[in-house]
């Protein structure tokens, strides 16, 4: 069985609350999702793997993704799951007795719904191939599922296909985490010491001003998405390729963060 811990928490992650009503893939102004590259592919039957992720910045894993090639022409399924290591945490799932989760399309409302419901389950099939038992799904491509805890709400991008000839692949390519309030933006805000020159911008090099010790300077998108990451020493970073705004997070050597707008025309 082949493990792999993936440190997402080595990421800084901005970490407003996701809301109830939020739509698959949807980035909230103040998150950030995560690229997770989780690939599993399995070429020999009777073999399995497995790899761990966090979803809520503590650095301890909270799901394992899971694949089984079991032997499909003699009656043992390739399986492909989820296992849910915290018993907060819920997915959203059919609530027949196969319990597998709801599948959404970009930008669709993560409602979890009518034939659906939060479960906690700790094993959630997301499909199968290969038994008179299975049910399916066998093949799921670049779609969303959702989670939550309490009332913060999540998704996960997955792909799989477990019908791939003599092969079976399951793929996490990124995750939207829920992060603890404590650690969000608001809660860390502090008034800006650093200054940025030249502020609008017309693409060339960007001076930092602070004379505050600084611990890293981040550059974000409108979303709130992670653009480029430096050392708190940088005193010139570089200028966004696009037109548009932007914000420069700093965050100070005594913990402070500080939020500044950066216009790039």
């Amino acid at each position: 069985m082949r493990t792999h811990l993936l440190p997402i928490s080595a990421l800084l992650f901005l970490s407003a609350p996701a809301s109830a009503q939020l739509h698959a893939g949807e980035v909230p102004l103040g998150n950030s999702a995560v690229d997770v590259g989780i690939d599993l592919l399995l070429t020999e039957t009777f073999t399995q793997a497995a790899a761990y992720f966090e979803i809520d910045c503590d650095d301890q894993p909270d799901i394992r993704a899971m694949l089984i090639h079991g032997a499909p022409f003699i009656d043992d399924p390739n399986i492909a799951m989820l296992h849910l290591l915290d018993d907060d945490l819920e997915l959203c799932a059919d609530l027949a007795s196969f319990q597998r989760p709801k599948y959404y399309a970009f930008d669709q409302l993560l409602d979890c719904t009518g034939d659906f419901d939060w479960q906690s389950d700790s094993v959630n099939i997301l499909g199968d191939f290969g038994s008179f038992q299975a049910i399916g799904p066998f093949t799921v491509d670049s779609m969303y599922v959702a989670y939550r805890r309490g009332t913060q709400v999540g998704w996960i991008l997955l792909s799989f296909d477990l019908n791939a000839g003599l092969s079976a692949r399951l793929k996490i390519h990124q995750v939207l985490p829920i992060c603890p309030a404590s650690t969000s933006i608001a809660t860390h805000d502090a008034p800006a010491t650093l200054s940025l020159f030249p502020n609008p911008s017309d693409g060339g090099a960007i001076h930092v001003e602070c004379a505050d010790a600084l611990h890293s300077i981040e550059l974000l998108d409108a979303t709130g998405r992670l653009l480029a990451r430096y050392n708190g020493t940088v005193r010139t970073i570089a200028a966004p390729e696009a037109v548009g705004a932007y914000l420069v997070r700093a965050s100070y050597a005594d913990g402070r963060r500080s939020i500044t707008r950066l216009v790039r025309y």
